[in-house]
C-alpha cells in the first residue's frame, strides 16, 4: 500500500517536473502548449513537444510566451538580446538577461526572429582533390597517372577559383600520354546573379606539339544556381590566345570564350553528377575552335571522400601538323570533395 502511494507520488512530482521545466505557448484562443521552443523565423515558431514532435505555429496567433532556459532575441530594429522570457499581465514580453539589472520589455509584435541560425562565414571554402592509378604488368606493362583538383573561395560579392588537371601514361617504359592544365578565375558579383569575371588557363600536351597553350580575358557570366545541392552557370567574353608550339610555328589571336558549368546532387549527397564545358573560337578565323569539356559522376564512399568515373574530352578543330585533333580520356578516381 505504502509503496503504491510512494509510486503514485513519484510520478506525480514527474508530471509537475516535466511542466515546470517547460517552454510555454499561450495562444489568443486561450489555448496553453508546452514544450521547447526552436525557433521563430518567417512568422512561424517552432516548438518541440514530447507528445507531437515538432510542431508550428502561426505567430501571430500567440498571446504570450514564457522560456526555462535563456533563448536569442531579434528585435524589429536589429537589437539582439539573450535571456529568459516571461509574458507580463499586459501582454507584454519580458527579456531578463546576465547584463542588464531591468528586463527588457517590449511589445509581443516587436520580435522578428527567435534563436536564429549562425551568420555564413565570410569566406566559405570548397574543393576536391582526385587521384587514380593503374599499373598493369606481365604481358603488357602499362602505367597510367591521373589527377584533378580545384579550390573555390566564396565571399558574398566574389568567388575565387583554383584548379588543375594532370594526365600520363605509360606503355612499355614509353611515355604515350603527357598533358596538364592550369587555370585561374575571379568572379566579381554585381548582383544575386550576374557578374563580372577574368580568367587565366594554360595547357601543355607534348603529343599535341603544344609547348604551351595560355588564354586570358575578361567576360560576364550569369548564375542561374547556388545551392549546396545545384550549380548552374554560363560566361562569355573575349579572351587573348597564346599557342607557343615544339616544332610548328608560334600563333596568337584574338577569341570568343565560353563556358558551361553544372552540378547536382541526384540523390540526396551521395551521388553528384558534373559538366564542365569551356570553348574557345578565334575571332580571325572561325574555323579554329577548341573546346575542353569533363563529364562524370561522383559517388560519395565515407564523409567527404568519394570515387570518381568521367570522361575528359579535348577537341582542336585547327591541330599543329600530323597531330590528331581530338582527345578522349576515361578516368577512374578516388578523392577527397569538402
Amino acid at each position: 500500500m505504502y509503496i503504491k502511494k510512494i509510486i503514485i507520488m513519484i510520478l506525480f512530482i514527474m508530471s509537475v517536473t516535466c511542466n515546470v521545466f517547460a517552454d510555454e505557448i499561450r495562444l489568443k484562443n486561450g489555448d496553453h502548449i508546452t514544450g521547447t521552443i526552436i525557433k521563430l523565423d518567417a512568422e512561424k515558431m517552432a516548438l518541440k513537444t514530447s507528445y507531437a514532435g515538432e510542431i508550428s505555429i502561426v505567430f501571430k496567433e500567440i498571446a504570450g510566451m514564457r522560456t526555462d532556459s535563456p533563448i536569442d532575441v531579434i528585435l524589429s530594429d536589429g537589437t539582439k538580446a539573450k535571456g529568459i522570457v516571461t509574458t507580463d499581465s499586459d501582454g507584454n514580453i519580458n527579456i531578463k538577461t546576465e547584463l542588464i539589472e531591468e528586463p527588457i520589455s517590449i511589445a509581443l509584435i516587436h520580435i522578428k526572429q527567435i534563436n536564429p541560425p549562425p551568420p555564413p562565414p565570410a569566406v566559405k571554402l570548397k574543393g576536391r582533390l582526385n587521384v587514380g592509378i593503374n599499373i598493369t604488368d606481365g604481358n603488357t606493362n602499362t602505367k597510367t597517372y591521373n589527377g584533378d583538383g580545384e579550390l573555390i573561395a566564396r565571399t558574398k560579392d566574389n568567388r575565387f577559383t583554383l584548379g588543375g588537371r594532370y594526365n600520363r601514361a605509360e606503355d612499355d617504359g614509353e611515355t604515350t600520354v603527357n598533358n596538364q592544365t592550369a587555370y585561374m578565375k575571379y568572379d566579381h558579383f554585381l548582383s544575386k546573379k550576374w557578374y563580372f569575371l577574368a580568367n587565366v588557363t594554360g595547357t601543355k600536351d607534348k603529343f599535341k606539339d603544344l609547348n604551351l597553350k595560355t588564354s586570358l580575358g575578361v567576360g560576364m557570366g550569369y548564375q542561374f544556381i547556388e545551392t549546396e545541392t545545384t550549380n548552374l552557370s554560363v560566361e562569355a567574353g573575349p579572351n587573348y590566345v597564346n599557342e607557343d608550339y615544339i616544332d610548328a610555328e608560334d600563333k596568337d589571336f584574338m577569341s570568343a570564350r565560353w563556358a558551361i558549368n553544372f552540378d547536382h546532387y541526384i540523390y540526396k549527397d551521395y551521388t553528384q553528377f558534373f559538366c564542365n564545358h569551356v570553348g574557345l573560337i578565334s575571332l580571325e578565323n572561325a574555323a579554329d575552335v577548341s573546346i575542353q569539356s569533363q563529364t562524370g559522376f561522383r559517388f560519395k564512399i565515407y564523409n567527404g571522400f568519394n570515387a570518381t568515373t568521367q570522361v575528359n574530352y579535348d577537341w582542336d578543330n585547327n591541330p599543329s601538323l600530323g597531330t590528331e585533333g581530338s582527345d578522349t580520356t576515361y578516368i577512374l578516381s578516388l578523392g577527397y570533395q569538402f
